[in-house]
């Protein structure tokens, strides 16, 4: 069963939000990963930033989404990976899934590019790793976005 229109008024405005802060990061990111040099520490530096902003902005909206329906996260020592991991999953009677399996491993890897980023003081940027991630992300970009909008316009559906 859906939310009230209103929560799901504000849970899409969140997400929609969201998804232009993410397009906005992407294109700034694409734009860099043109002409990054490897050897660059503030080029290095700038594409990881954005990675990481990007997938606080999407964990954003992921906490959102489970805060709306599910409402729990059972372990709280890897909360990360069970939010993400919520995200794959249709609930019956509750809502489809928000992102189709093929995200699975993008994300992932962007959830623990993050995790190493913002909690490694000591951080030494790998440009392969970097790029790696970089590539992976910009693949399914579009079909990224377009399963949250998908996810955005069921929300908004009278059923």
């Amino acid at each position: 069963m859906k939310p009230d229109i209103a929560t799901r008024a504000t849970l899409a405005a969140v997400i929609r939000n969201d998804s232009s802060a993410i397009d906005k990061m992407a294109g700034r990111l694409q734009a860099i990963n043109q002409t990054m040099d490897p050897d660059s520490f503030n080029e290095l530096a700038a594409a990881a930033y954005l990675l990481h902003n990007i997938y606080n902005a999407l964990e954003n909206s992921f906490e959102q989404i489970s805060r709306s329906f599910e409402n729990h996260v059972k372990d709280l020592a890897q909360w990360h990976k069970e939010l993400l991991g919520k995200m794959f999953l249709e609930i019956p009677g509750i809502r489809p899934a928000v992102l189709s399996k093929e995200l699975i491993g993008t994300l992932n890897d962007l959830r623990g590019f993050r995790h190493v980023f913002r909690h490694s003081y000591d951080f030494e940027i790998d440009p392969k790793k970097l790029q790696l991630t970089i590539d992976g992300f910009l693949k399914k970009r579009t079909a990224l976005m377009n399963a949250l909008s998908c996810f955005t316009d069921w929300l908004m559906r009278d059923e």
